[in-house]
């Protein structure tokens, strides 16, 4: 039983993690195609990508993740709800509820329910172990499937690739680097890559699939790789009911009774 527990918390806490790592010319448009344009300007390429980002107020969805260590294979539901620009909360279920998550621009809170502990505070500690910048803005951009740098505000250089549009970050970026793939034909991010330069590890991110949600495109696969000691633990996220309500209730409170804890403690 212990193990099992010591397995969740570990398995909760590296999807807060995971979540956390990973964050006057008139322009011309380019069409969508089947195959990258060889002479598409990255300023060009950049407005397309812009235009094809989702603008909502709320969203809300269930999500079945898997997370395997390597050793083993674990699935937990997570009911999801954010409110742009605001709020990211989580409910996660085993059977039965086990634990909560809220993140806003200031703050992350979370507790679970097999050792009653709980976690409060921002996001510097993500600072302090990967010594990289994320703000809640990323945390979102992530969860939505595009990238945690805009493209248009950065520079970045152009790789040549049979199938996506490839840009990879140019020049000394923070102390990570970051590679990109879109579609031609929808120029939707496809997959996410960065090099941890504190860690020397690389942490990929997959978006396998999109699906359409009242005409509003919605990652509907997201498959997460991330380095871990010496190794790589791997996170699946399976996006199912998506919706898009007018309101939205993101009760959070955490029990009376419930013992702090270190996010980063093994």
């Amino acid at each position: 039983m212990t193990q099992k527990i010591y397995q969740f918390r570990w398995i909760f806490i590296s999807f807060i993690i995971i979540l956390l790592i990973i964050s006057g010319c008139k322009s011309v448009s380019v069409l969508p195609s089947k195959t990258p344009i060889n002479n598409i300007k990255i300023k060009e390429l950049g407005n397309e990508i812009s235009k094809a980002k989702l603008n909502y107020k709320n969203i809300r969805s269930r999500i079945k993740t898997e997370y395997d260590d390597g050793n083993r294979k674990q699935q937990i539901i997570l009911n999801l709800r954010m409110v742009d620009k605001k709020a990211i909360w989580i409910s996660a279920t085993m059977l039965i509820p086990i634990g909560k998550l809220l993140i806003t621009p200031d703050k992350i809170s979370f507790y679970e329910k097999f050792q009653r502990t709980f976690y409060e505070g921002d996001l510097t500690f993500i600072k302090k172990f990967l010594n990289i910048n994320i703000d809640f803005n990323d945390i979102q951009n992530i969860l939505l499937g595009y990238p945690i740098l805009n493209i248009t505000d950065n520079k970045w250089k152009r790789i040549s690739h049979p199938k996506f549009y490839v840009l990879s970050l140019s020049g000394k970026a923070q102390n990570f680097t970051q590679t990109l793939f879109f579609d031609p034909t929808n120029f939707l991010l496809m997959e996410q890559r960065f090099f941890l330069k504190s860690l020397n590890q690389n942490m990929t991110i997959k978006y396998n699939y999109f699906q359409k949600v009242d005409g509003k495109n919605i990652p509907r696969n997201i498959e997460f790789f991330v380095p871990y000691d010496s190794s790589y633990r791997k996170l699946i996220l399976e996006y199912t009911r998506v919706d898009f309500p007018e309101d939205l209730n993101l009760p959070f409170t955490i029990p009376d009774g419930y013992k702090p804890i270190n996010i980063l403690e093994k």
